[in-house]
């Protein structure tokens, strides 16, 4: 699931009890560093992604991303004259063996951080706020947003406490949708609270929920019988805040089964991949991309898609979201280590970087304040719709032409 918000004072004293001088990406050698997963001239991270389990059909690109970001960066001079190597983990999906996995790589390889493209994450989040380490990761369980976890960093957010945006009604609204339906997610309560805030913002816009509770199990449901439910209760907008195949299954069967639905939107599903599977079966179908899409293109895309090309040319297509999801993760963690100097504790690193705003190097809208932002959802997207021969996205307008409709925060 894409993939999809962060209060703290800004840190001056950094760095002040190591050797060694700040600097920047690509100086020179360095003296050693007392700092766990640091060495001479190293610095050691960890990557946790499902290699197995429930989560990998979604996220198996996720360890091309983080490795192309790395071997990117070393091959521009590492950070601050040191090489970054990394071990990375399979946790299959599941808490207890995230746990496991996490403890292996803090107390047995001696990271200094870890960025994490998983969706069951939550037991080893609290030992790695236990024990002060830094993670960046994909936000897909709540306590992302929850600020007890604030040695955890995320870009954008699908969970938090705080309010929906006006964005999504505003542009269901805009393409004529007039009842609509949320399909809720059984196996994992993953895409469920941002289900939930796309229905606040459809409601907010005039467009009540039709009766029914509407769910999808991979495991047991009927796509097309579910399109058939949604035919019948009349829904003409539908949100369903699934990714990959799940995604394009719930999207196959509400063709199939012939609902008139005018808006299929989903937090997630720019995936060219999915294109090559399904093709015209997924015409129609919007994703609300919160970073700048590949067909708005720019330096910060033409960086990211060299880098795939020379470090992880086993995925194809590289324009992949979460391969770019966890590039940018990856370069979010990377930033911090900039930051924070040649010699940072672990609790200067988590103090600077909560300080910092960030905007992946132009691949995000805009500056995301790792503060203020910390989780709330995005209140600006790209809607990208699916075209009608199934082989490409197209950009739909605002009402003033712009790319990206950009909304309001709802009261509570």
């Amino acid at each position: 699931m894409t993939p999809t918000a962060l209060v703290a004072a800004l840190v001056t004293a950094l760095a002040t009890a190591c050797s060694a001088s700040g600097g920047g990406a690509g100086d020179g050698p360095v003296a050693g560093c007392g700092t766990p997963g640091y060495s001479a001239n190293e610095i050691r991270l960890g990557f946790v992604y499902p290699g197995t389990g429930a989560g990998s059909s979604s996220l198996s690109v996720a360890r091309s991303g983080f490795a192309a970001r790395i071997s990117e960066a070393n091959a521009a001079g590492g950070i601050h004259g040191r090489k970054l190597i990394y071990d990375w983990r399979d946790d299959t999906s599941a808490p207890a063996q995230n746990l496991e996995v996490v403890r292996d790589l803090v107390e047995n390889q001696k990271v200094f951080g870890l960025v994490e493209a998983s969706i069951a994450a939550a037991q080893g989040a609290g030992y790695l706020r236990d024990h002060g380490v830094p993670a960046t990761g994909i936000p897909a369980e709540a306590f992302w947003a929850d600020h007890g976890y604030r040695n955890m960093f995320a870009y954008t957010y699908l969970f938090g406490d705080g309010p929906s945006v006006s964005t999504f009604g505003d542009f269901a609204k805009s393409q004529g949708g007039t009842r609509a339906a949320v399909i809720q997610n059984d196996v994992t309560a993953a895409g469920n609270d941002i289900g939930s805030k796309i229905g606040t913002s459809l409601t907010t816009a005039g467009i009540p929920l039709v009766p029914g509770r509407f769910t999808y199990n991979p495991n047991f449901t009927n796509p097309v019988q579910l399109g058939q439910q949604l035919k019948q209760a009349g829904a003409d907008v539908v949100t369903a805040a699934f990714a990959g195949t799940d995604l394009a299954e719930v999207v196959r069967g509400i063709r199939e089964a012939g609902a008139p639905v005018k808006v299929i939107l989903a937090p997630s599903g720019y995936d060219k991949s999915l294109l090559n599977t399904y093709g015209q079966t997924l015409s129609g179908l919007t994703a609300a991309v919160n970073y700048i899409p590949f067909e708005i293109g720019g330096p910060a895309h033409q960086k990211y898609l060299a880098a795939m090309d020379s470090y992880a040319p086993e995925i194809q297509p590289p324009d992949q979201e979460i391969a770019l999801v966890t590039y940018v993760l990856t370069d979010l963690f990377l930033y911090g280590l900039d930051r924070a100097g040649a010699c940072p504790t672990r609790a200067q690193y988590i103090d600077t970087l909560r300080a910092s705003t960030y905007d992946a190097g132009g691949l995000l809208p805009g500056p995301v304040d790792l503060t203020k932002d910390w989780g709330q959802i995005a209140t600006c997207y790209t809607f990208m719709r699916v075209n009608d021969a199934g082989t490409g996205y197209d950009i739909v307008p605002d009402p003033t032409g712009r790319d990206r409709w950009c909304g309001h925060r709802l009261d509570q």
